[in-house]
């Protein structure tokens, strides 16, 4: 609910500010990227939005690092800290559609096995093929693939394309690879003549297989992400604190010029948190929803 209250008023100081100049402003390749991961706004709008999320990058970070200059520490390097987050804010706005994509897809070929169960079951039942795509529409469970499916529903029910139609447009579009092929097939098959149930049948048997095989490959991975963050986490901050305590013997109570509390304070109160969100950060980048 925040980040939906905060992007919609993003949105609107971009409309007030920057979309001014972005107006008009067109790119094929950027629009069907931004169409492919399901944004909702125009090529335009995500320019406003992308100088506007840059503009306040850059204020926000100057003011927070004039205060800490101010009032808490001088150093020059944070000087540097307004420019370097603009940039970073800059990269996000140009990478943002790849990445989003790359998630979709992602998530909708992790869905796909469970998917063409649903739809297997659909069709055992004698259902026109379209009623497959209607289920997943209205299915919260594969929220990726539920857009696509809504998709088709859009090109037969407001531009008034056959199904084998807006199959095959949906087959165009869509960022996924394993869809994509599926959708291919179950084109050919209908198209050709062949017995629906027959091929989803097969299709679900291949998809109960690879399920399964991604559920064993995920409580693998599982596994040795929980060794890696015993070793990093537990192992590895306590040799580093009795190498602290043997260098600080022979070191006359200075390491690198800073003291053994120094050492431990800033290893607590800042290494181990930030090796936490490192490690939950790789966690959310491995896993699918």
């Amino acid at each position: 609910m925040l980040k939906k209250s905060l992007l919609k008023a993003l949105y609107k100081l971009a409309d007030s500010t920057f979309y001014r100049f972005t107006k008009g402003m067109e790119n094929a390749k950027l629009k069907k990227k931004l169409g492919m991961a399901d944004y909702p706004y125009t090529v335009d709008k995500y320019f406003a939005f992308g100088l506007t999320l840059i503009a306040l990058t850059f204020i926000i970070s100057l003011t927070v690092s004039l205060a800490v200059l101010t009032f808490l520490f001088k150093s020059p390097i944070l000087l540097a800290v307004p420019f370097i987050a603009t940039v970073l804010a800059a990269i996000v706005v140009l990478i943002w559609p790849d990445v989003a994509l790359a998630k979709k897809k992602k998530v909708m070929d992790a869905n796909m096995p469970l998917a063409i169960l649903t739809m297997s079951t659909v069709t055992q039942g004698g259902a026109p093929p379209q009623y497959m795509f209607q289920t997943l529409a209205n299915n919260p469970e594969y929220p990726m693939l539920s857009k696509e499916c809504q998709k088709i529903q859009r090109f037969m029910n407001q531009l008034g394309l056959s199904f084998t139609k807006a199959v095959d447009k949906m087959a165009e579009i869509t960022p996924s690879p394993a869809f994509r092929t599926f959708l291919k097939e179950l084109n050919t098959t209908v198209k050709s003549g062949g017995d629906l149930r027959e091929f989803m049948a097969k299709r679900a048997e291949d998809a109960y297989f690879k399920y399964t095989m991604m559920l064993e490959r995920a409580a693998e991975r599982a596994e040795t992400m929980g060794e890696i963050y015993t070793i990093i986490m537990i192992a590895a901050p306590l040799f580093i604190f009795f190498t602290v305590m043997m260098l600080n013997i022979f070191s006359a109570g200075k390491l690198f010029g800073l003291t053994v509390n120094d050492i431990l304070f800033y290893g607590i109160w800042g290494g181990l948190p930030l090796a936490n969100i490192i490690f939950m950060f790789v966690m959310q980048m491995m896993s699918t929803e």
